[in-house]
């Protein structure tokens, strides 16, 4: 598959020494800038393809090389913005937003009043939670173990997956796995599905982007350069969607549930070392 094939190119990429260069913008020399425009597009594609994956993807090769606060006030806009497009480019968000507001009522509160534990918690133990969860998922639907979510029981299924996700977003940014789970046993469809993400994943990212202010994170130098970041990570969404226009819905699982292994390896990794 093409994602798999990019993102095994990343992570050669990420295992390699940059060479240093002369010329520098914002403190980045230009091996540095390129690298992260290659990371940044190679995030976009896989977000176009399967409806997340941006800050994933550029945040394992970039974590390598830069520090942690310039890497978040680098993809900070990216995330917001490219959410906000996904939104808009799949049409009508009263939908998602009338059938999964309680969700995200509790996914905004959470991911707000659980960011003051960042300095209590060791983020190895929370990867490895998130990993193994996350990697038991894949193999369950990898081998079709039926998890799926009764109409009858969305009601308190989808703020139990907004709490968890915001949780687990305030204290590490990764707000993610436990809501994809939760739209993938609900067995929306393709579109449904890219549908919701990118209107969920775009409100949430707004308190976290306030965050990054609040903290010093975002300053106005870092939100030029975030704004320039946007260029790299729009050219590889627009790829991505284009190409999953082309593929169907069992393709489609394949790659989502293909994403969500990668992730849970990567989680576990970072648990480790």
């Amino acid at each position: 598959m093409p994602v798999a094939v990019l993102l095994l190119v990343a992570a050669l990429v990420a295992g390699a020494d940059p060479a240093p260069a002369g010329i520098t913008f914002f403190g980045l020399d230009t091996t540095m800038l390129t690298l992260a425009s290659v990371a940044l597009m190679l995030g976009g594609f896989v977000k176009g393809a399967i409806g997340v994956g941006l800050p994933v993807v550029a945040i394992a090769v970039l974590s390598n090389f830069l520090p942690v606060p310039l890497l978040l006030a680098i993809v900070a806009i990216p995330i917001l913005m490219t959410n906000l497009w996904q939104a808009i480019d799949a049409g009508n968000p009263k939908r998602p937003f009338t059938r999964f507001w309680p969700m995200i009522l509790c996914l905004l509160v959470l991911i707000w009043f659980s960011a003051r534990l960042v300095v209590d918690l060791d983020p190895r133990i929370l990867y490895g939670l998130i990993g193994t969860s996350v990697l038991l998922f894949v193999i369950s639907s990898y081998f079709r173990v039926d998890w799926n979510v009764p109409p009858s029981a969305e009601r308190w299924a989808g703020p139990l997956a907004g709490l968890l996700g915001g949780f687990l977003g305030g204290i590490s940014t990764i707000w993610g796995p436990p809501m994809m789970i939760y739209f993938v046993m609900l067995r929306l469809p393709k579109e449904d599905y890219i549908q919701a993400v990118g209107l969920v994943w775009f409100i949430a990212s707004i308190p976290l982007v306030i965050a990054y202010v609040r903290y010093g994170i975002l300053t106005a130098e870092t939100a030029v350069l975030s704004l320039l970041a946007c260029i790299p990570g729009f050219v590889g969404l627009a790829i991505g969607q284009a190409l999953r226009k082309h593929i169907n819905q069992q393709a489609f699982t394949k790659l989502l549930l293909l994403f969500l292994f990668l992730v849970s390896l990567n989680l576990l990794r970072r648990a480790i070392f």
